[in-house]
């Protein structure tokens, strides 16, 4: 499958990776048939927030779903709000250091 022209490559700087998050969700209907919608959007992240024992969990879990192995970014099975929540709790800790 060809890449999308429109979706422009992340420059990142040293030290920070991109995840991908949102989780697919079968939506039933009686007049359409069920369908699936992916909504996930992208987050540059510090590497170090992956040794974080909160970031971790969701690792264990993402390497359950996806597997070690993936083509592009990193995927992390939570909604955004789930994670918005988690990357805030992970720079609190940070930033009382």
């Amino acid at each position: 499958m060809a890449e999308n022209p429109k979706r422009k490559k992340m420059k990142l700087k040293r030290g920070w990776i991109v995840v991908q998050v949102g989780l697919s969700e079968i939506i039933s209907n009686d007049q359409i048939q069920d369908y699936c919608c992916e909504l996930y959007k992208r987050f540059c992240i510090p590497v170090s927030y992956l040794y974080n024992p909160l970031f971790q969990t969701l690792l264990e879990k993402a390497s359950e779903i996806y597997g070690y192995q993936t083509n592009g970014p990193l995927m992390l099975p939570c909604s955004v709000e789930e994670f918005l929540v988690l990357r805030w709790r992970i720079e609190k800790v940070v930033s009382n250091k």
